[in-house]
């Protein structure tokens, strides 16, 4: 009904209403043996003082203050404080879940960040723990409950012995990779070659307008989880098929032209012996993670004190003429970039291509890789310089 033909229906109800009261009432039949002037008698009204007065109780509202849920961290979050309604409901219990989850991740990263000088290794760390173990781990541990008024305070307090355990392990795989050898077998004593003995390197970008990488992910140093190692070179992210060159001239010691893809359950046996190990296998890594490679020698020009090598993987085609043996000059084609040696080849698909560069310097102390234990700074800028011409 609209707005208008309501105001009519009411107007009219209220004039039926009128016309109907304005009609005089029935007379009234006379009733035989009635005394009609007792009937007429006029009924004297009660008396004041025989009415009892009703008394109505005005009862005033209760002013009730609602107490909104709020947390309270210390500076270096070592303790929690929730102030909450006294009666707890579902919704209190789900705000205390939440904060918790939060402020874990948060204490996590700070306690990373006193341990770990680069920042841009610590929140890679970071991310690899959250992303292996504390979804369901209990980082703070109830204290004490205390009630005033209207508000309940609830203490938490954070549970670093139990974080020290779980974070030590990933501290000492990924947070000092300087000082573990990448092939400890061969190595006699630990120096990786220091900025200063690279300050005179010149390198040619393995593929046609590409360009170093700035994500600390892609950079040597960055943790490797899924096998329990470190990446050892720079991830430089092309299409499936680029051309790949040599960055310098030097002598081919591999090329897997016969490379097969092992099948995907494979590969997970393998990566869980890694985990189960701590630590890579070599002949995993060289062998199956890596793909279709080539390797080339450089001597011991590029680095003085240093013999070469420099690694090109997850290659989709090798060059024909590019065999062991065979002498290349910087800048010359070699391969395709692919995706050899990663999952997604395991199952068949093109995703996730990129060549898989690094560059490996030994001395008679050992083998390390490129920017092994640098700052994540220095690296970058030490990098965008080697392939600056």
């Amino acid at each position: 009904m609209s707005y208008r033909a309501l105001i009519s229906h009411l107007i009219g109800l209220s004039a039926y209403i009128w016309l109907n009261s304005c009609v005089p009432p029935p007379s009234q039949p006379e009733i035989p043996g009635t005394d009609i002037s007792a009937a007429n008698k006029t009924v004297e009204p009660e008396r004041d003082e025989d009415v009892v007065p009703t008394i109505i109780e005005i009862v005033e509202p209760e002013i009730s203050v609602e107490i909104v849920p709020v947390v309270n961290t210390s500076v270096d979050r070592s303790q929690i404080t929730f102030v909450l309604p006294a009666e707890l409901n579902a919704q209190h219990l789900r705000f205390i879940d939440k904060s918790l989850r939060e402020i874990s991740d948060k204490s996590v990263k700070h306690i990373l960040a006193d341990s770990v000088q680069d920042d841009s290794l610590s929140v890679l760390i970071a991310q690899t723990i959250f992303n292996d173990l504390l979804t369901n781990i209990p980082n703070y541990e109830f204290l004490s409950a205390t009630a005033s008024g209207d508000s309940l305070f609830i203490n938490y307090r954070l549970n670093k012995t139990f974080i020290d355990h779980i974070i030590k392990p990933y501290l000492d795989t990924y947070a000092h990779p300087a000082q573990k050898p990448i092939a400890p077998l061969f190595t006699a004593h630990h120096n990786p070659p220091t900025i200063e003995s690279v300050s005179e390197l010149t390198l040619l970008l393995p593929c046609e307008d590409s360009s170093v990488p700035t994500q600390a992910l892609l950079l040597p140093n960055a943790p490797r989880n899924y096998r329990s190692g470190t990446h050892r070179g720079v991830d430089f992210y092309v299409n499936w098929g680029t051309p790949v060159r040599a960055v310098s001239g030097g002598i081919v010691i591999r090329a897997d032209h016969h490379f097969e893809e092992v099948q995907p359950d494979f590969r997970v046996q393998l990566l869980a012996q890694a985990k189960q190990l701590g630590h890579t296998p070599a002949d995993v890594f060289e062998h199956v993670l890596v793909g279709q490679s080539v390797y080339i020698d450089h001597g011991f020009d590029l680095v003085p004190g240093y013999r070469a090598v420099s690694i090109y993987a997850h290659l989709s085609h090798i060059n024909g003429e590019i065999k062991p043996g065979v002498t290349v000059s910087t800048g010359q084609m070699i391969a395709l970039s692919g995706n050899s040696g990663t999952k997604d080849s395991t199952l068949g698909t093109r995703k996730g291509a990129h060549l898989h560069w690094e560059l490996i310097l030994q001395d008679k102390g050992g083998e390390y890789y490129l920017g092994q234990g640098w700052a994540m700074n220095e690296l970058s800028n030490l990098l965008l310089r080697i392939f600056s011409k």
